[in-house]
């Protein structure tokens, strides 16, 4: 990923604060009006700007019970217990990730006032086994999470992961995205879709508007935050008002940082980008406890809900639109 993108070094290019004015409306109303047009996109389609709540949505290792099942009333606890009001549960082919678990977790959740998101795994990571039992099946999955939702309304949303990269993308073409957005719609529209994404250019942005309920797009440097800034501007710009943008932060190694997680500020400053400049934040793989255990990056995380102390506490995402 580079570190500027090419929106934002054609609107530095463009000159005085009324040169670059003008250059960020033309290039919006051109992306707007000449945004190819589907047959399976949605017209009058009003999205739900802060879907993802006003504090970061958790994505969080689950917490496991006897036979490796989750362990639905610790997860709850914790959950509440720091104050988070969303959490993601990506649905594999085993415990504590399986579809039966997440079944298990809805009513709790219900309960409790705590959304949740069902993350599925993409063609590009079929090989670990996929999300059982409908594996590539995206359209039947949307269909049964659907039907999942109208009983279950804690279930908000569900994300595919990785949606654009490597072979995913030559799954998830415009006209299949809008395949799979009308079969959860002509179920129930209140259960949300929004892919994960790592890049928003106008063609992304093109091939998503009208048939999704928005996107996660993902701050990939665990280092530094330089430029993220940038990307969530960019990112308003190309979209042009068509779907929500959420963005993604690490509180965990990853592939290609292997070194560890991020450090404290680090995340700190990513959440405060996600949070000022985009409708929402969701927060990878930070492990789930008691209040009271020593982990900094919870802490930071917990600095953002509604009794924390980050000056944009309980206001996640709410600026941005």
């Amino acid at each position: 990923m580079t570190n500027e993108t090419t929106t934002s070094r054609q609107i530095k290019a463009a000159g005085s604060p009324r040169q670059v004015a003008l250059y960020v409306y033309l290039a919006t109303a051109l992306m707007v009006f000449t945004a190819p047009v589907s047959r399976g996109a949605i017209s009058n389609h009003i999205p739900d700007w802060h879907a993802m709540g006003s504090e970061p949505c958790i994505w969080g290792d689950p917490l496991r019970a006897a036979g490796n099942a989750l362990d639905v009333n610790a997860t709850i606890q914790d959950l509440r217990e720091n104050g988070f009001n969303c959490y993601a549960l990506v649905v594999e082919n085993a415990p504590p990730n399986s579809y039966h678990d997440l079944q298990r977790l809805l009513p709790a959740a219900q309960s409790a006032g705590i959304s949740v998101w069902a993350i599925l795994i993409p063609p590009s990571e079929q090989e670990l086994g996929g999300s059982l039992p409908y594996h590539a099946d995206y359209v039947q999955w949307m269909r049964t999470l659907a039907h999942l939702a109208l009983t279950h309304p804690a279930l908000r949303g569900v994300n595919i992961d990785d949606y654009l990269s490597g072979i995913s993308a030559k799954t998830f073409t415009r006209s299949y995205t809008c395949r799979l957005y009308q079969a959860k719609q002509a179920i129930n529209p209140k259960l949300l879709f929004t892919p994960t994404i790592y890049e928003l250019d106008a063609d992304v942005a093109n091939q998503l508007a009208g048939c999704v309920d928005g996107a996660w797009l993902w701050w990939t440097n665990l280092q530094h935050n330089d430029s993220m800034k940038s990307l969530l501007e960019d990112s308003r710009v190309v979209v042009a008002g068509r779907f929500p943008v959420y963005s993604g932060v690490y509180a965990h190694a990853t592939s290609w940082h292997k070194q560890g997680p991020p450090e404290p500020r680090v995340l700190r400053g990513a959440l405060e980008l996600a949070c000022r400049y985009s409708n929402g934040a969701i927060i990878w793989n930070l492990a789930l406890g008691p209040k009271s255990s020593e982990n900094p990056l919870q802490e930071v995380a917990r600095a953002f809900t509604p009794a924390g102390s980050a000056d944009l506490a309980g206001k996640c995402g709410i600026a941005s639109h």
